[in-house]
């Protein structure tokens, strides 16, 4: 069931009418070097109704490669509940979580303070998050990917976030987050997050950030709410603060984002992970582990 969009678990045979879910998003990676953070994973929960026997497929978003050479830090993967198929689909969601922008570094700033240093957005949320210059990968949101930032970023799609310009693919991230990119000398620039919609790419030139991909909830799902992940910071520092951390269900590292780095290094972000409950039985969390899992309740 592995695919380019995502890291499938599939659990079957639901024994109670109602099932629990809170899906956080993975976060972005950060910059290489002095470089800016990425953004944080979105929040989910909703209840969904399903009958004995239902088999659901379940998403967990990987963290966005951290930037390396010249080239910026990957977008954050979506993650989700999808229904009746091993193929994620926009028409068999859910539930998504989305995924956090990749965050960049211009090295020709001559204090490498980070005045052109532009942090990944948050994921989503009803929308992604996204930097506030010219250049910065847009927001995933309800109807269309995000843009991609000028100088050949380019944009979000369906469950899938858009490179860095400069970079290789989109959409290379278990949950669909996109490539960073670079000039391979004094740009970088983030991927975009997965998600319901994904964020756009940033530009190659000035140092433009990821954006985050959208989150999603199925007009069934009960008492459905988002969280908004938060943004990068800009002058590597912290990063995107992770959402809902005092959860009794929040695991240590999900959904963080990539956290702003020290010269020649730079940190992946937190992967994503879903925690779901059966009938108000106890919280079972799928982390992500690189493989398909089946999980039989």
């Amino acid at each position: 069931m592995a695919g380019p969009l995502g890291n499938p678990f599939m659990f079957g045979k639901v024994l109670g009418p109602h099932v629990r879910f809170k899906i956080w998003g993975a976060g972005g990676g950060s910059a290489n070097g002095t470089g800016a953070g990425g953004g944080s994973g979105g929040f989910v929960y909703g209840v969904t109704f399903q009958d004995e026997g239902t088999t659901l497929y379940v998403v967990v978003g990987q963290g966005g490669h951290a930037g390396t050479g010249g080239f910026g830090g990957c977008g954050g993967g979506y993650s989700g509940v999808f229904t009746t198929s091993a193929t994620p689909a926009q028409g068999n969601a859910l539930l998504i979580a989305g995924g956090a922008g990749g965050a960049s570094r211009d090295s020709n700033d001559p204090a490498d303070g980070g005045t052109f240093n532009n942090p990944g957005g948050g994921g989503g949320g009803l929308e992604g998050g996204q930097g506030d210059r010219t250049g910065d990968g847009g927001q995933g949101t309800q109807t269309g990917g995000g843009a991609g930032g000028g100088n050949s970023g380019t944009a979000g799609a369906a469950l899938t976030g858009g490179r860095g310009g400069g970079g290789g693919s989109a959409g290379t991230t278990f949950g669909g987050g996109g490539d960073g990119g670079g000039d391979n000398s004094s740009y970088t620039a983030g991927g975009g997050g997965g998600g319901y919609y994904g964020g756009g790419g940033g530009g190659i030139f000035g140092g433009q950030g990821g954006g985050g991909g959208s989150g999603f909830i199925e007009g069934d799902v009960e008492d459905g709410a988002f969280t908004q992940g938060n943004n990068g910071t800009e002058n590597a520092v912290t990063a995107g603060a992770a959402v809902e951390s005092d959860d009794d269900q929040y695991e240590d590292g999900t959904g963080l984002g990539g956290v702003g780095s020290v010269p020649d290094t730079a940190v992946a972000g937190g992967h994503g992970s879903v925690s779901y409950s059966i009938d108000n039985a106890d919280w079972v969390t799928l982390s992500y582990s690189g493989g398909v899992v089946n999980f039989d309740t």
